[in-house]
C-alpha cells in the first residue's frame, strides 16, 4: 500500500466515524443531564417531594427552570397547574378529652381517626360493658399482644367499636394497661369507615395514673373534632404548538414520599428518613425533560406535544385526574399519551421492559415492535395501572406505560440517585423518542378499551367492573372509570356516579363497598343504588 492510497483511507474512515463520533458525545452529554437532574431532584435538599410541601414546589421550580432554558413554551400561558383536594383527618383544637377532671393532653388521649364527632359526659366503670353506655376498655388482652409488633390494633379497636355499637353503647374509650412500645398513634389516613360512636385511645400513663386507680368509676368529659385535611398540588406543564389538529401528551409524575407520612411507605425501621425517589419517579421526570428537547430540536411537525410532570400520583393519580379534569383534556383532540415511571433500574442482564398499555390501540402492536429487538418487553394489554396514564386512559385516549421494573428500593429509603442505571435508562428513552418519531409522520391512532389489569388488586368471587376515585372523601364510592362489558357497564352506571348501596349493604366507603362485594357470586343478581347529579338512583346488576 502507498502513502497516497493509506492517506486516502485514513480520511474516508475519519469522515465515516463523525456521526458515531457525534452520537457518542450526544449520548454522554445526554447520561451527564440525567445524572445532574436525577442528582437534584432524588437529593436530600428536597425532602422527598412529598404532594404539597417545600420539596416539591423546589422540584417543580427547577422542572420549569429546564422549560425555559431549552425555549419550551408554557402549556396555555403558564407552567403551574394547582389543584386542591382533600386527603386524610387530623384532629381539630375542639377536640378535648377530660379524665377525673384532669384535661389529658394529646400524646397520652386522642380520637380514633373512625371515631363519630359528638361529645359524651358522664360516669365510667372500667371493663363494664352495658348498653346504652361508655365502654371503658383494654385495647390489649394480654402481655404477648402488647409486645407483638405485628399486632394489628386498628383492626381489634374497629371491629370492638362496631360490636359496641350494635350493643347500643354511645361511645368507646380504649385504654393501655400493659405501656406497649408499639402503642396505637392516631393515622390520618385510616381506611376503616367513621361510626356513629365517638372513639378514643388513652395511654399507659393515663392508665396507670386514673384508671387503675378508680375500679370503682370515673367521670368523663369528652368532645370529638376530627376534619378534614386539605392539601394543594401542583402540575407542571409545557407545550410545543405545531398549529396541529391533534396533540400527544408525554408524561411523568415528579412527587414522592417525603418521609413517609401519607402511609405508602414500605420502610420498616424507626428512625425517621428521606425517602428521595430517584427510580420513583425523578427517573421518569428526567427523561421526560430530555425527551421534550429532542423533540424540540427535532422536525417533529405532524402533533403538538405536551409535557405534563404530575403531582399527588402517589395519593391516588390525584394530579392526573385533575389535570384532564380542570384543562378539558379529551379523546377529540388528544392522539395519544406515554407515561413514564421507574424507568432507571434497567437490569443489563435481563433486559426486561415493561410496556403496559399496548391494548389500548390497535397501532401499538406494530410499534412496540422495534424496542422488542433491543428489550426483554413484557407485554401488558390493560390501559388501566398504578400510575399516571390510567387517568388517560379513563378518558379513552390511547396510553403506553414504561416501566423498567420493581426492585427492593421501591418506597423505602434507599431508592437513591447512585442506583440508577443511566445508560439503561437512555436506551428506554431512545426507544420511546423513536416511536414518537415513528409517530408523527402516522394518522391518530384508534383507542380500543381493555381488559382491567389484575395485578395488585383484591380478588372476589365477582367483580362490578368499576374504578374506584381514591379521592374521594364523602360518603359513598364515586365511580372513576367502567369498563366495558363488565356488570356496572351493563347496568348503566357511569364515570361520576356515586355507588351508597349494594344489595343489602349501605356503602359508606371502600370497606363496606368491598364487604358488599364479597357477599355475591357468579349469576347473582341483586341492586346497585347510586347518587347521580344529586338524585338518587336504583339500577338491576348480574354478576357474572
Amino acid at each position: 500500500m502507498n502513502s497516497f492510497t493509506g492517506n486516502y483511507l485514513a480520511l474516508v474512515f475519519l469522515f465515516l466515524s463523525q456521526p458515531l463520533l457525534a452520537q457518542s458525545k450526544a449520548d454522554k452529554k445526554a447520561i451527564t443531564q440525567l445524572k445532574t437532574d436525577i442528582g437534584y431532584l432524588a437529593s436530600d435538599a428536597l425532602e422527598g417531594r412529598r404532594t404539597g410541601t417545600e420539596g416539591e414546589r423546589k422540584a417543580g421550580d427547577y422542572i420549569i427552570q429546564v422549560y425555559e432554558k431549552a425555549g419550551i413554551k408554557p402549556f396555555r400561558g403558564k407552567y403551574r397547574y394547582d389543584f386542591h383536594f382533600t386527603f386524610g383527618k387530623n384532629i381539630a383544637a375542639a377536640t378535648r378529652i377530660r379524665l377525673q377532671g384532669k384535661e389529658i393532653a394529646t400524646q397520652q388521649g386522642f380520637p380514633l381517626p373512625f371515631s363519630a364527632n359528638k361529645q359524651i359526659n358522664g360516669d365510667v366503670l372500667p371493663d363494664v360493658m352495658e348498653q346504652g353506655s361508655v365502654w371503658l376498655i383494654p385495647i390489649y388482652q394480654s402481655q404477648e399482644e402488647a409486645n407483638d409488633p405485628h399486632f394489628d390494633w386498628e383492626k381489634i379497636a374497629y371491629e370492638k367499636c362496631k360490636e359496641a355499637q350494635k350493643q347500643t353503647a354511645t361511645g368507646v374509650v380504649f385504654y393501655d394497661s400493659y405501656g406497649s412500645q408499639f402503642a396505637p398513634t392516631f393515622n390520618p389516613h385510616s381506611e376503616y369507615e367513621a361510626l356513629d360512636i365517638p372513639v378514643a385511645f388513652l395511654g399507659h400513663e393515663v392508665y396507670n395514673e386514673l384508671i387503675s386507680t378508680n375500679t370503682s368509676g370515673l367521670t368523663l368529659d369528652m368532645n370529638v373534632a376530627l376534619a378534614k385535611t386539605d392539601r394543594t398540588g401542583s402540575n407542571i406543564a409545557a407545550y410545543i404548538d405545531n398549529k396541529a389538529r391533534y396533540t400527544v401528551v408525554l408524561g411523568a409524575h415528579y412527587d414522592h414520599l417525603g418521609y413517609g407520612e401519607d402511609g405508602s411507605s414500605l420502610y420498616a425501621g424507626k428512625e425517621k428518613k428521606i425517602h428521595n425517589g430517584a427510580d420513583d419517579n425523578a427517573s421518569g421526570t428526567a427523561a421526560l425533560l430530555q425527551l421534550a428537547q429532542w423533540v424540540k430540536k427535532s422536525k417533529l411537525k405532524g402533533y403538538n406535544y405536551l409535557f405534563v410532570h404530575f403531582s399527588a400520583e402517589e395519593l391516588g393519580l390525584l394530579g392526573s385526574k385533575a389535570f384532564i379534569k380542570e384543562e378539558g383534556i379529551d379523546s377529540a383532540h388528544t392522539a395519544y399519551m406515554i407515561n413514564m415511571d421507574m424507568v432507571g433500574r434497567l437490569n443489563d442482564s435481563t433486559r426486561w421492559l415493561q410496556i403496559g398499555g399496548v391494548g389500548t390501540s390497535p397501532a401499538w402492536v406494530t410499534e412496540i415492535s422495534a424496542a422488542q429487538k433491543t428489550f426483554k418487553v413484557n407485554i401488558d394489554s390493560s390501559g388501566v395501572g398504578p400510575s399516571d396514564h390510567t387517568s388517560f386512559y379513563y378518558a379513552n385516549i390511547p396510553v403506553l406505560f414504561y416501566f423498567t421494573g420493581q426492585h427492593s428500593d421501591y418506597h423505602k429509603p434507599g431508592d437513591d440517585a447512585d442506583k440508577i442505571n443511566y445508560e439503561g435508562e437512555l436506551e428506554v428513552m431512545h426507544s420511546i423518542y423513536d416511536l414518537v418519531k415513528n409517530m408523527d409522520a402516522g394518522p391518530k391512532p384508534a383507542f380500543t378499551p381493555t381488559k382491567q389489569s389484575s395485578v395488585g388488586r383484591v380478588r372476589f368471587k365477582v367483580t362490578l367492573g368499576i374504578m374506584p376515585d381514591y379521592s374521594y372523601q364523602e360518603e359513598g364510592v364515586r365511580i372513576d372509570g367502567v369498563s366495558e362489558g363488565k356488570a356496572a357497564d351493563k347496568a348503566g352506571l357511569q364515570a361520576g356516579d356515586i355507588i351508597i348501596k349494594l344489595g343489602d349493604i349501605e356503602v359508606k366507603g371502600m370497606q363496606s363497598y368491598m364487604e358488599a362485594l364479597s357477599k355475591f357470586k357468579a349469576g347473582d343478581k341483586t341492586q346497585v343504588v347510586i347518587r347521580r347529579d344529586g338524585k338518587e338512583k336504583k339500577f338491576p346488576v348480574q354478576f357474572k
